[in-house]
């Protein structure tokens, strides 16, 4: 089967931008921001972008490229030129856990995806800008009760991914991206304007530049290590999900680049997309809560019982609804798609399966993860796991060790078994100082793995620490 590929580089960046850029963003970004003291969590995050996320996103996009396979065996295509031993572990780690990481992935996505459904179809009817504001924390209770409504909200969304997919690489994946990403930007922009300038939005700018050293360590009882390490944690967490880093999604994508194509300037123009989407849609939430008279630490709650208040505050408050939900539906579907595709991309080369008939199977695992995740979610299953239900399960488990054991596992191949291999794949493109490849393997083989490793370990910690106490 011949392998496909995108047209042009910025076919490539967008779709990529646009597999970034999704609910990490728009929905999770903003109340971590709130939570975690403003621009303290926003500093963290930019310095992990840059040190760590950044070689880990030219690796995994590179091994992609080298490969031409899919997530899983890629490892066993590049480790079989170099001789290498233990392939099985390697494609298990790199390959089958990122398997099970998109797959928790896109089953609590769609669920989400139901919510902003939802909240888009309540705002263009004008019903969600009438509810009283005391009632819009019953009106999400009553929706995140109803497994019906939840459920077709979904598989609404779960039908759009699929048929986009099918249509193939250049046609579907690429084309959507070339032309969502400019409106989602132009969305971004216009909400921005008009939320710095709300009455009252100024206290949520200065919250938003101004660095809550607490969070960092410094408080007034001295310096701790458990804040900052818990401001980190949270921090680089944030910026896998947000880069869809250790998923498989980037190898995927970079398997359909071009040789040709400057490695560099792409990962640069992908991160600058998605850091320019993270803050900005904190300058839209987090002004407007404070111009709302709400606290910014709502938590995950924040966009679907926060905002609404705000909106109703707002004069044209239904067209800001209407917008603000249309952009949060564009950049969930733009983020299904590369999961989608990951998955489909993966049948299609393992399973030697036709790209429609790869969309049908990873629509039957899909469904059956939805269906779980909503229902335990609804109440319907009274189901709990380490104390949590299946959606909260799959969350914590993809954005925290799904994603660290295969960013790990990248980092590792790469850093100490790969380097020529992948260092040549983007010299053919990129010109590689020494400087960056010492940078590059400082961060592959010392920074990303003790960083990830402390991650895996802190939340083994705080997992399992309460039943260890208890006994």
């Amino acid at each position: 089967m011949k392998k496909e590929n995108f047209n042009s580089r910025w076919g490539f960046i967008l779709a990529a931008a646009g597999s970034a850029i999704g609910l990490g963003n728009i929905w999770r970004f903003p109340y971590l921001v709130g939570q975690y003291g403003g621009m303290s969590f926003i500093i963290l995050y930019l310095l992990i972008i840059l040190f760590i996320c950044n070689p880990l996103m030219v690796s995994e996009i590179a091994l992609g490229r080298t490969s031409k396979s899919n997530f899983v065996d890629a490892y066993q295509v590049i480790g079989q030129k170099l001789g290498m031993k233990h392939l099985k572990l390697w494609s298990f780690f790199g390959g089958w856990t990122a398997f099970i990481g998109v797959t928790m992935i896109i089953s609590f996505y769609y669920l989400v995806a139901g919510w902003v459904l939802y909240y888009l179809l309540e705002s263009l009817s004008g019903n969600l800008i009438h509810i009283e504001p005391n009632n819009l924390s019953k009106t999400f209770d009553d929706l995140s009760h109803s497994f019906s409504v939840q459920y077709t909200c979904g598989l609404i969304f779960m039908f759009i991914t699929a048929m986009v997919v099918i249509a193939g690489v250049k046609k579907g994946v690429e084309k959507s991206g070339i032309i969502l990403m400019p409106i989602l930007f132009l969305i971004f922009v216009i909400l921005s304007l008009q939320s710095i300038f709300l009455e009252g939005g100024e206290k949520g700018v200065k919250f938003l530049m101004t660095p809550d050293w607490k969070y960092l360590g410094f408080t007034e009882n001295g310096f701790s290590i458990k804040q900052l390490f818990d401001t980190f944690l949270a921090a680089l967490g944030q910026a896998f999900l947000s880069l869809s880093l250790g998923f498989g999604i980037l190898l995927v994508y970079g398997s359909y680049l071009s040789s040709k194509e400057n490695l560099f300037q792409s990962v640069r123009n992908i991160e600058i997309f998605d850091t320019m989407a993270a803050v900005l849609s904190a300058v839209i939430i987090i002004p407007a809560v404070f111009a709302a008279g709400l606290p910014p630490t709502s938590g995950p709650g924040l966009t679907f019982i926060s905002l609404p208040v705000v909106f109703q505050q707002l004069s044209g408050g239904q067209l800001w609804s209407i917008a603000f939900y249309l952009l949060l539906t564009l950049a969930t579907v733009t983020s299904t798609i590369s999961i989608y595709e990951a998955l489909t991309n993966l049948f299609m080369d393992k399973f030697k399966l036709n790209r429609f008939n790869a969309v049908l199977a990873v629509m039957l695992i899909t469904l059956v993860g939805f269906t779980a995740v909503t229902a335990s979610f609804s109440g319907v299953w009274n189901i709990k796991i380490l104390g949590r239900n299946i959606f909260e399960l799959f969350d914590w488990l993809s954005s925290t060790f799904t994603a660290a054991i295969v960013s790990m596992t990248i980092a590792l191949f790469v850093g100490y078994s790969a380097m020529k291999t992948i260092i040549h794949n983007i010299r053919r493109s990129a010109v590689v100082t020494s400087g960056f490849t010492r940078y590059f393997l400082v961060t592959l083989r010392v920074l990303a793995p003790l960083s990830l490793g402390l991650l895996l370990l802190l939340a083994m910690y705080n997992t399992f620490s309460v039943y260890l106490f208890q006994n």
